[in-house]
């Protein structure tokens, strides 16, 4: 092969990721033939959740899975409503043990944790380094918490002098990506603190200004996609620019950009000027996070930012940046179902193989319940559900998604339980309907009117005052419901006097 050509070679091979298979795997305490999911971010702008699978955990409790891998993921591990994560290297084989601990997650509705140990940690392996650093920035914390709430920086020499031991150990450190993940958990400590661009509340000599934290790390720096640290750093510290800049006279090409134009190029070429984003792959971030953080804001077109950020999704010469923007329009267009907003639309399989739409139950009001054949109070509330449906069906449809991903546990559960007649949905494949509707535990419960808009998410559980005293009855809802259709069928179906 001729020189130049086989340079050439090199040169594209390098540049090419290749995917290796990552293996986790263990024993999960307790958890026997229950489902094990997976799930990652699509990146750390949005933290929108890509799902990545499931198995089943064994008899003897153990488990493996297996993902493809091109860089270092973080990735989550969830048993039913409890979860945990990992670092992940592609190619590499994790050895879990994860139980749950009651009394560490006593009083949490919310967030419960399973307990994870790595059976066989390694020192220098990128989990135990970060899990090392998190124990010392957590005695770091707690030890100054009076200072960090004074919030009148006099906390800024402790945090000097953290910053410059936790610098002094990472010199040595093999791993860029847990260097990386602690310099930049301390770049977030140091903003924490209300810095500004000229600070000079602790007097001439500190160094702590939001332009010397950009020079120190952010400036002339490779953009780092894939580190958490660095990206929830790069967005606090740029949350509130493109806002700040666009109330300035010279933000006016940046509004014209948007509203007028619906031009990334022109929006682009509008940041040109700003000082601190001469560097072309930083400068085009900044324009899609500030595009995502001006989306809701009633002095910007909404129509036109989708547009922009659809431009960059096709056009952008940063594939990293390609998937951010696809995500955010994600974000924009698949809105959650709040009460007040139109539900999200779906199409979900039922017991018998069907394919059944929401907008098939336009015409009358619905209740929804997210259940599981795991959760004891999903299924306690079938049994008042049941009573419910019987009473309320005419005015009323009834749809119960279950969630487990294995829809044999949904067939196997009603074939127990023949009565139950109305609506059984299995969410497969379609977990982002469960951030579409803010599901964060099981059971929940959403009302819709009969043109499909959210009256009210949550909505009250079929049990009610019966089991939560602090909780409205559903049922006083359904009962003005049939009232209303009743007086509107009579309206409707009575003969007019004669004069």
């Amino acid at each position: 092969m001729p020189r130049l050509l086989f340079t050439l070679f090199l040169i594209v091979v390098s540049s090419i990721s290749f995917a290796s298979k990552t293996v986790i795997k263990g024993v999960a305490t307790g958890f026997a033939n229950r489902e094990l999911t997976f799930y990652t971010y699509s990146d750390y702008i949005t933290n929108n959740k890509v799902y990545l699978g499931y198995i089943t955990i064994k008899e003897n409790e153990s488990f493996s899975f297996e993902v493809e891998q091109t860089n270092i993921q973080k990735i989550f591990i969830k048993i039913e409503d409890k979860t945990a994560w990992l670092f992940t290297e592609p190619g590499k084989v994790y050895n879990l043990t994860l139980s749950y601990n009651e009394a560490f997650n006593k009083g949490k509705i919310y967030d419960r944790k399973l307990s994870m140990k790595f059976n066989f940690p390694i020192p220098n392996e990128i989990n135990m380094e970060i899990i090392k650093f998190n124990q010392k920035y957590n005695v770091f914390f707690d030890e100054n918490y009076l200072l960090f709430v004074k919030r009148d920086r006099s906390v800024e020499p402790k945090i000097k002098a953290f910053k410059a031991k936790m610098l002094k150990e990472v010199a040595d450190m093999k791993s860029d990506f847990v260097k990386n993940h602690i310099i930049y958990s301390i770049a977030q400590i140091e903003f924490s603190i209300n810095v500004s661009y000229n600070d000079n509340q602790t007097g001439k000599n500190s160094k702590n200004t939001k332009a010397n934290l950009f020079l120190e790390y952010l400036d002339n720096k490779p953009v780092l996609y894939h580190n958490a640290e660095y990206m929830t750093f790069f967005k606090d510290f740029f949350k509130s620019e493109i806002k700040d800049m666009t109330l300035q006279m010279s933000g006016l090409d940046l509004i014209k950009a948007i509203n007028e134009k619906s031009s990334f190029a022109a929006f682009n070429k509008a940041l040109d000027k700003y000082p601190f984003l001469q560097n072309e792959e930083f400068k085009q971030l900044f324009g899609i996070y500030s595009l995502m953080r001006i989306v809701d804001d009633k002095y910007f077109t909404k129509k036109n930012i989708v547009s922009m950020l659809a431009e960059q999704k096709k056009g952008s010469n940063y594939p990293p940046q390609r998937i951010i923007a696809d995500e955010i329009i994600k974000m924009i267009t698949e809105s959650q179902s709040k009460s007040g907003t139109k539900a999200t639309d779906f199409i979900l399989i039922n017991q018998f193989g069907e394919s059944v739409p929401l907008h098939s139950f336009k015409g009358k009001h619905v209740y929804i319940n997210f259940w599981s054949t795991w959760s004891v109070p999903s299924q306690k509330e079938m049994k008042i559900i049941e009573t419910l449906y019987k009473k309320y069906n005419e005015h009323i449809d009834f749809i119960s998604i279950c969630t487990d991903y294995d829809m044999e546990k949904m067939k196997s559960f009603l074939n127990k339980n023949p009565n139950y007649k109305w609506n059984f949905l299995h969410i497969g494949k379609n977990q982002k309907l469960l951030d579409s509707y803010g599901i964060a535990t099981i059971p929940v419960y959403v009302l819709l009117d009969e043109k499909l808009n959210v009256i009210s998410n949550p909505a009250p559980s079929p049990s009610g005052s019966a089991e939560r005293s602090t909780e409205e009855n559903i049922e006083k809802y359904f009962y003005e419901i049939a009232n209303k259709s009743a007086v509107k069928d009579k309206s409707i179906f009575q003969t007019p006097k004669n004069k």
